[in-house]
């Protein structure tokens, strides 16, 4: 059998200590090799050999005998045994050498989170006290990891590119309701595959049942985001882009060093829309004493709140007097879901007359959104 390349050498550190333990013993290179039983002319070269570290692969008989004519024990050079046990197995180098080879063809965020994944791998081994998985599966496991971010992040820029192309208008809020709808649509999709395809349609029905509340986003933005996705995810099926290593876009990957990342606008972000909560609550309370709301019961409350709310976000993407605007409006009041839970049409349009002035007004403090997400306010006597 051949003996693999990682084994075992007589490096400087063990001939070091091999030669403490001759000198502390009094000996000569020389007695040393007539006490290992050694003869003749060049038997001490042997021992120089051995603390020089020249000599390869050492046995374990070599080095009893050596220690043995030094009155030595291997407890003497224990340590240096223990350093050399304590290195990766072959196996584990190999394991290591395909997961760098998996994470070639991974973004540098999601590569970093592989590394992670399986280090995670080896934690939980050690702690329940059971044995790695076979190379195979954690290769397997760390690239179907690498893969599931990689294509999380591509249907999180599909959601924003539905909702772009589709002019669907779900305000902050509900954008990102639609995000995570999209994700629970997408393992789905994954999971249903093959022979269990029959049971997708329930199990979309059951996940976009949470989206669909009086405070959720509007149930045609849910249908569309799920229309799309289902259409992305078919096209991806047919060209083998979902198991096969994907072809980054230039948007998706960033060189391993010296890149300069974009800016990260999050603070920004969530200011605005700190900001736009606290307007939209201002404006609420003025718009609950008009007439039409006095007495309503706590039950309804919630439900015209969400309606001044969708106003807003109207407002945010087509100005007022457009018939975009106007449109978007009538949708809203006609819209069968929220007729059937008591939202009287007229009381809509009602609304509509009151808030979407109002709001063109007061959303003139916020300036524009860090991501350009709404239509820019109207510059001050415009």
């Amino acid at each position: 059998m051949k003996r693999p390349k990682d084994r075992f050498d007589c490096n400087a550190e063990l001939g070091k200590r091999l030669r403490e333990c001759r000198l502390k013993a009094g000996l000569t290179q020389q007695k040393l090799a007539t006490a290992m039983g050694r003869q003749g002319k060049g038997s001490h070269h042997v021992a120089g050999r051995l603390e020089r570290g020249e000599v390869p692969n050492p046995g374990v008989g070599l080095l009893a005998d050596y220690l043995r004519a030094c009155r030595a024990g291997f407890a003497d050079i224990l340590s240096v045994l223990d350093a050399y046990t304590a290195l990766p197995t072959a196996v584990e180098v190999e394991t290591r050498k395909a997961l760098v080879e998996v994470r070639k063809f991974l973004p540098a965020k999601v590569e970093k989170a592989v590394q992670d994944y399986d280090i995670g791998v080896t934690s939980r081994a050690e702690t329940r006290h059971e044995p790695l998985p076979e190379l195979a599966v954690r290769v397997r496991r760390a690239r179907n990891s690498g893969l599931s971010q990689v294509w999380a992040r591509r249907v999180r820029r599909k959601v924003v590119s539905i909702i772009e192309t589709n002019h669907l208008r779900p305000g902050p809020g509900n954008e990102q309701h639609l995000q995570n709808f999209a994700a629970k649509v997408w393992r789905i999709l994954n999971r249903t595959k093959g022979k269990r395809e029959p049971k997708r349609p329930t199990l979309l029905e059951a996940a976009a049942k949470p989206y669909m509340g009086e405070d959720g986003p509007n149930p045609e933005h849910v249908r569309v985001v799920k229309e799309a996705l289902l259409v992305f995810f078919r096209e991806a099926e047919i060209a083998g882009a979902l198991d096969a290593e994907p072809q980054l876009a230039p948007g998706e990957d960033q060189p391993r060093g010296g890149f300069q990342p974009r800016p990260d606008t999050r603070p920004q972000r969530e200011a605005w829309e700190k900001a736009r909560e606290v307007l939209v609550e201002q404006l609420w309370q003025e718009v609950r004493q008009i007439p039409e709301l006095v007495g309503v019961g706590e039950q309804q409350t919630g439900l015209w709140r969400s309606v001044v709310r969708g106003l807003c976000s109207v407002v945010e993407h087509c100005a007022p007097e457009t018939d975009e605007c106007q449109n978007q409006v009538e949708a809203m009041a006609t819209d069968e879901y929220f007729s059937r839970r008591g939202r009287d049409p007229a009381l809509v349009r009602r609304l509509a007359e009151v808030v979407l002035p109002h709001w063109e007004e007061l959303r003139q403090s916020l300036g524009p959104h860090p991501l350009g997400r709404v239509r820019p306010p109207r510059a001050q006597g415009a």
